[in-house]
């Protein structure tokens, strides 16, 4: 795909300001996995962001206010504003007082821009850092280099026989789809809709490493020689071989839950162990331990989304992954409103908002892709 510099830089933007949508943050992700540019650029972001002054400026930073701050002619040059000499402006909060604005910006004006088209597919692909895109969505058997892919009944396994081999791929699932993939390690991750895993056909000798955008559950092959790590974009889960359910979507639904075994969680300088039936969360500052309901958070793995006392808010997220559907709020406080109730990824849309409303008594419609809460 064209790389387009501005666009990209713009969802980083957001992704840092944590304003980002999940489609958005999958697109952000492709960038940081496949192009050097954006990768750079985010972790420069990144540690601008880190300091406890960016931090602090960011908690207190108001949108509107800093967006009437920030010099006119960011309007007067459109599609050049992110320049490098506008990024090289010095200071933390020289460039958090750019965030949030940009973020406001791209929220209104990126409507108008096209996914690339590998992550605007409805089917599952897998693609490498080559550039070759697979199209996973019948059985198949397919040589990539020294690499033998094989798909069957929605699972992803493969073999290389190369045991040096350097070479990465990303596994893309849209929105909808459900998928599963073995590494070569023998571990096992099966991944939510609307999620990505960047994984190395083979593993070095040090440690085994990959990176999830959304949702997967990992069963991980044990090897006390081998640290397993998942990256993410909130925080990192090391484990040696164990089962767990990570929830990367955002920042602020972000866990770890520890089903069998021990892992740690570590966000920045901050390691925290977990025990089976605790999980790993996000809190205003610091990562946090909570217990969790095991039917709640790996109910997903069935098809099912079981949800207690969760806010519609979160609710119509599932909805939107699930069933490929764009959310509007009649009325916005209806968002904070929490139910009890189940979700069957199997059942058509209608049938489930109609269950819905039977079972819980949100109000809502569905009309031309759009599925508005009243």
């Amino acid at each position: 795909m064209e790389y387009n510099e501005e666009y990209i830089q713009g969802l980083l933007f957001e992704k840092i300001a944590g304003t980002i949508s999940e489609q958005d943050n999958l697109v952000a992700e492709h960038a940081i996995s496949n192009h050097a540019e954006a990768r750079k650029f985010w972790e420069v972001l990144k540690a601008k962001m880190g300091t406890p002054k960016g931090t602090a400026f960011l908690s207190t930073l108001n949108p509107d206010q800093a967006w009437e701050k920030i010099d006119e002619s960011l309007h007067q040059q459109p599609g050049s504003f992110f320049s490098r000499n506008r990024w090289a402006l010095s200071g933390v909060a020289a460039v958090l007082a750019i965030a949030l604005p940009l973020a406001w910006y791209f929220s209104s004006t990126k409507q108008n821009q096209t996914l690339p088209p590998e992550l605007a597919s409805k089917e599952v692909y897998l693609k490498t850092d080559q550039g070759k895109a697979v199209d996973l969505a019948s059985n198949a058997q397919i040589k990539l280099g020294q690499t033998q892919i094989n798909t069957k009944q929605k699972e992803l396994s493969y073999a290389s026989n190369n045991v040096n081999s350097q070479e990465w791929a990303t596994l893309v699932v849209p929105v909808t789809k459900d998928y599963k993939i073995k590494l070569s390690d023998g571990t096992t991750v099966w991944m939510n809709a609307a999620s990505s895993l960047r994984f190395p056909f083979q593993f070095g000798n040090q440690t085994r490493e990959v990176y999830l955008t959304g949702e997967a559950y990992f069963e991980v092959a044990k090897n006390k020689e081998q640290e397993f790590i998942v990256h993410t974009s909130y925080a990192d889960v090391h484990v040696h071989g164990t089962s767990f359910n990570v929830n990367a979507y955002t920042a602020q639904n972000f866990t770890a839950a520890l089903v069998e075994g021990s892992v740690s969680a570590k966000k920045d300088n901050q390691v925290i162990k977990l025990k089976p039936g605790e999980e790993a969360v996000i809190g205003k500052a610091n990562l946090e331990i909570k217990t969790f309901d095991a039917q709640e958070v790996l109910s997903w793995r069935n098809g099912t989304y079981s949800f207690h006392n969760q806010p519609l808010s979160q609710i119509s997220q599932v909805l939107s992954r699930w069933f490929d559907v764009k959310i509007a709020w009649q009325t916005p406080a209806v968002s904070d409103q929490t139910f009890t109730g189940e979700i069957d990824k199997n059942l058509p849309l209608d049938v489930v908002i109609s269950n819905l409303k039977l079972t819980s008594g949100m109000q809502a419609e569905f009309k031309n892709g759009v599925l508005t809460f009243k």
